[in-house]
């Protein structure tokens, strides 16, 4: 009975252990060497704490999502205003305090010529939450997409509030990763 009992405590300390390690690997100290690090390339690696690239890593991937989100929305919208309104769309449908602050941005762009272009279409330059409001606006277009405009707004404010987050070098915890996920995955059966 010894033996058994030596062999549980064991195997119950082999797993605390592993537990431990996972936690500090969670706060972004290396323990097992090469685990789940993708590399930064374009700068160099010793230049920031174990820490900082850490989370970095692990917020990349959420960005992607907001990236891949984002952009495909603006596509969606893009589409579906331009086969069913023209290519005027943007003049007819967007509402004007979006249009003038697209301007804004262009305006500003224009003095700053040394700099690449954010977008070579308006859509490009709109907010996140700013893609929500034209949707509702042209609800007549986008409903048969979508159960309820209560629907739309309420997956749009809810992802706003992460992204800015992310977009502002945040850190998201697990909580509202599976948030965004599970929102994104919404969206993707939802629209198609």
């Amino acid at each position: 009975m010894k033996n058994l009992s030596e062999l549980k405590q064991f195997v119950f300390n082999g797993i605390l252990l592993e537990d431990s390690f996972d936690r500090l690997e969670g706060e972004g100290i290396s323990i097992k060497q090469g685990h789940n690090e993708v590399p930064i390339e374009r700068v160099e690696a010793s230049d920031f704490t174990p820490r900082i690239i850490h989370q970095a890593n692990k917020m990349s991937s959420i960005y992607t999502v907001f990236f891949c989100l984002e952009n495909s929305v603006r596509e969606l919208i893009t589409d579906r205003l331009a086969e069913r309104k023209g290519v005027d769309w943007w003049e007819i449908c967007v509402p004007k305090k979006i249009k003038d602050s697209v301007q804004k941005l262009k305006e500003q762009e224009e003095k700053n010529r040394y700099h690449t272009q954010r977008s070579s279409s308006s859509i490009g330059y709109t907010m996140f939450g700013n893609l929500a409001q034209i949707i509702l606006n042209n609800w007549d277009e986008f409903s048969d997409l979508f159960p309820t405009q209560a629907w739309v707004n309420a997956r749009f404010t809810d992802l706003e509030m992460s992204r800015n987050i992310i977009m502002h070098t945040g850190v998201l915890p697990e909580m509202e990763i599976e948030r965004i996920e599970s929102i994104c995955r919404d969206w993707i059966r939802q629209v198609g």
